[in-house]
């Protein structure tokens, strides 16, 4: 690949005009860290960048949250200050034609060059744009978008929901803003708690957490490498056809169930011996209805539950027994474990000492387990922004062993599988996909 050259043609501040009341973020909000999660966006075929930012600056008035600025009060709480400080919003141009697309997947290190990310230490009490907007256009006007703020401010689903929105502002279609009201998930953390509910999340001894972070961050450093591997819409039927043939009376496997259980077979055999394998599993609160948060809510709304195996059943059983087993027990997902997690958040919040919370899962992914993030329901490919959808998503790379599950850019039945494992998980699942003739 040629070397890469760009040069800025356009940074400017763009504002909502818009102004409103402070919103405090949640325990969960600031769990989730004030670091941004760079997302891309490629489209072959470019866009008018002119009607792109007039697009983007009537949706910003259905947010105004996201032109605000992270401020602490008297008591060092965070909350988002709702006063049109405005985004960042850049254009690059770069040499030559176009390099990236579905039939030319690149590196995880080469989309590191589409941004600069905005440190933690950054934002709180800065005049920092929450959402930075880069925009790379190529000579023959293809283009590559990298949009990033803090996850503190939001989970996937409220990011594609404005992604969506800023979507229908170029095609001339209808905006509709999200709920933005924070105080739900945080009376929802003054919630009485049952402590024999089941335990989502946990502040470890010191020593415990300190020993956690390093091997954490020692793995994200030394021992995980990223890659994008294709499960083509055939393989996802016979993959459906055993499970069928193999499980009549089942109520059925979803595609991210099977997807998971393949790779997790893949993995397991070089992972460390002895150790209990898991899966952990994103769940979205605003589908829990006694929580009674609203389903557009916009914040983060996610935790995590978890699957298990052993490394017995991941040897023997087939992908579709494997499937059915993906799924977390019921006292994990229960009312009173959702808010003894969010009541446990809030009073973290309170003692600003979010820090020292940690998603059980998370844990597991340094024996023998993983995080699938299931993020098929999610409108990647739907972001038409007046000259057709993307032809390829990315994201930065994880520091977690990770398995992100999205719909092919055809969406055809196929799934592009994300993930971030050791050398030799990636090299075992490559090989069995090898073996079993699944080719894109």
């Amino acid at each position: 690949m040629a070397q890469f050259r760009s040069k800025s043609m356009l940074e400017k501040r763009l504002h909502a005009g818009v102004t409103g009341p402070r919103q405090y973020l949640t325990g969960l909000d600031i769990f989730h860290a004030h670091a941004g999660i760079p997302v891309m966006l490629v489209y072959k075929k470019g866009f008018d960048l002119a009607l792109v930012e007039r697009a983007l600056v009537e949706t910003l008035k259905h947010y105004p949250i996201l032109a605000g600025r992270y401020k602490k009060d008297e008591q060092g709480h965070v909350y988002v200050d709702v006063n049109d400080g405005g985004i960042d919003f850049r254009v690059s141009r770069c040499e030559g034609k176009m390099p990236y697309g579905p039939e030319n997947l690149q590196g995880k290190q080469d989309i590191k060059r589409f941004y600069k990310l905005v440190q933690p230490w950054q934002v709180v009490d800065k005049d920092q744009a929450l959402l930075q907007v880069n925009i790379f256009q190529y000579d023959d006007e293809g283009i590559v978008m990298c949009c990033y703020a803090p996850h503190s401010l939001m989970d996937g689903s409220s990011y594609w929901g404005f992604m969506q929105n800023w979507s229908n502002a170029c095609l001339g279609l209808e905006i509709k803003p999200p709920s933005f009201d924070r105080a739900v998930l945080i009376e929802a953390g003054k919630t009485p708690i049952d402590p024999a509910s089941y335990d989502l999340m946990v502040a470890p001894r010191m020593l415990d957490f300190a020993c956690i972070m390093a091997r954490l961050g020692w793995r994200a450093l030394a021992g995980f490498k990223s890659e994008v591997l294709r499960i083509p819409a055939t393989a996802v039927q016979k993959w459906k056809a055993q499970a069928k043939a193999e499980m009549p009376d089942s109520a059925g496997v979803s595609t991210v169930e099977l997807a998971t259980a393949y790779a997790m077979k893949a993995f397991s055999a070089c992972m460390p011996r002895g150790v209990a394998r898991s899966v952990g599993l994103v769940l979205d609160l605003r589908y829990k209805r006694r929580l009674k948060l609203p389903r557009d809510y916009f914040g983060n709304a996610l935790c995590y539950a978890e699957a298990r195996y052993s490394e017995q059943e991941l040897a023997e059983l087939s992908v579709p027994v494997l499937a059915e087993k993906c799924r977390p027990d019921n006292d994990q997902v229960s009312t009173a474990s959702l808010f003894k997690m969010l009541t446990l958040t809030e009073q973290y919040r309170q003692k600003k000492s979010v820090w020292r919370l940690i998603f059980k899962p998370t844990i597991e992914t340094l024996r023998g387990g993983l995080i699938q993030n299931n993020v098929v329901q999610l409108p990647i490919y739907d972001i038409d922004l007046g000259r057709g959808t993307p032809d390829w998503y990315d994201i930065c790379p994880m520091t977690i062993r990770m398995l992100m599950v999205v719909h092919n850019p055809q969406k055809d039945g196929g799934v592009d599988l994300h993930v971030t494992a050791t050398p030799a998980e990636l090299a075992a699942l490559r090989e069995r996909l090898v073996a079993d003739d699944i080719r894109s």
